[in-house]
């Protein structure tokens, strides 16, 4: 079972100075990482004038490599965030009933409440990504911040389930 006392505090951005944020940081290279000035505010206000190759996501229109389209006609994906949720197994019985299989952007904090329903999620063949730690906004983050967002909830999964996650949705 998942011992929700070895995580930090659901809905605020973990301490870099952890043990175990200190190992994560210890095994990959910031060196090449963008350093951005972290914007403040909640929601976060817009830069005034963005630097040439900074994509700030919420306030331009920049996607990127994003996929914004489906190429083919009747296919689509569907997808539910910031989960789980007390609500989340109706969801999931919906879901079922319907055949459907979903991703599911996992709040890590919200992991560790609903390890079962994640366990869940996983076992109807459903697809699990990270939706960070604390659902903060990552411009207000630093590079650090921001790994300890991501390596808590891929602990937080990979302990509920036994499953890697690749991807990850910015908030």
């Amino acid at each position: 079972a998942l011992d929700a006392s070895a995580y930090p505090a659901p809905s605020i951005v973990p301490s870099v100075t952890s043990p175990e944020v200190r190992q994560w940081l210890s095994e990959i290279d910031l060196s090449g990482a963008p350093s951005i000035e972290a914007n403040t505010g909640d929601p976060p206000e817009c830069p005034t004038v963005v630097p040439d190759g900074v994509c700030y996501w919420t306030c331009e229109d920049c996607n990127a490599d994003d996929v914004v389209t489906c190429p083919d006609k009747n296919v689509w994906g569907i997808t539910f965030d910031d989960g789980p949720t007390p609500a989340t197994p109706d969801l999931l019985h919906f879901l079922q009933e319907k055949n459907v299989k979903a991703t599911f952007f996992l709040v890590g904090g919200n992991v560790v409440k609903y390890p079962a329903t994640v366990a869940q999620e996983v076992q109807e063949g459903h697809h699990l990504a990270s939706h960070t730690w604390s659902h903060s906004a990552l411009t207000t983050l630093t590079n650090e911040e921001i790994v300890a967002e991501i390596r808590w909830t891929e602990k937080a999964i990979f302990d509920a389930t036994g499953y890697r996650v690749r991807y990850m949705r910015p908030p």
